[in-house]
């Protein structure tokens, strides 16, 4: 009944964390939004979040959307091995694996109701072009120029996120992960794609009720405990 309860407490979350982003995108009349439908170069980004959101995305999938999540796992795992460091499995993760599994062929999210918290805190305040811009290769004064167009005071600086929406992210992904821990004794986070996958192979709900050391072992003895992808935090 605990993870039956924790999915229900998560579907109250995403309903009051979306009513709650209709209000701040309208209490704020220097703040405009231009994320629309089809808008997807986001997408593209690795997504982190809490287990039982993962778990409740990979509940919903079709037998076609779990084959083309797995047929993204050996890019995935390719890219965890050359990564030497965070920044750059970031950067390869953008660059490699071709956007997001959950996106349809016209570019939609088709998971937009149970899409994470990460992914419902994005919100941009310019153009969806700036959205794909690898900053990494931009010449220094377009950098410069861009950066002093940001308003610092509305911004999760030096992004053009929308700063008080991703702080509300946080907010709830924190309590979903204190409410993993409360129930198991341990959370888990991590990439999304990852998560979904280890759900809807390897069933890690089931896993995780014998507790942090049976998960950490079968974990590795699987070999499933690849760097970048998944973070267990004991209580």
């Amino acid at each position: 009944m605990a993870w039956e309860k924790m999915l229900a407490e998560l579907e109250t979350s995403r309903q009051n964390m979306d009513q709650q982003l209709v209000t701040i995108c309208t209490i704020d009349s220097r703040t405009t939004i231009y994320c629309a439908k089809g808008c997807s170069n986001c997408c593209s980004l690795s997504v982190n979040c809490s287990f039982p959101e993962a778990a409740a995305i990979a509940q919903s999938l079709t037998s076609e959307q779990r084959q083309y999540l797995a047929d993204k796992l050996p890019t995935l795992h390719q890219i965890c091995r050359q990564a030497e460091n965070l920044k750059l499995f970031l950067r390869l993760f953008r660059n490699r694996l071709g956007g997001c599994s959950f996106l349809d062929k016209e570019g939609r999210c088709s998971i937009y109701p149970q899409r994470p918290f990460s992914c419902r805190s994005l919100l941009s305040t310019r153009n969806s072009n700036w959205c794909a811009v690898d900053f990494a290769e931009l010449h220094p004064q377009e950098k410069e120029a861009f950066l002093s167009s940001l308003d610092r005071q509305i911004v999760a600086f030096p992004t053009h996120y929308l700063a008080a929406s991703q702080e509300l992210g946080l907010e709830y992904e924190s309590l979903s992960l204190s409410r993993m821990r409360d129930s198991y004794g341990f959370s888990i986070s991590g990439n999304l794609l990852y998560q979904v996958w280890l759900e809807t192979e390897h069933r890690l709900s089931e896993v995780i009720k014998g507790g942090y050391g049976q998960t950490r072992r079968f974990l590795k003895e699987q070999g499933l405990d690849l760097p970048f992808l998944l973070q267990l935090r004991e209580s």
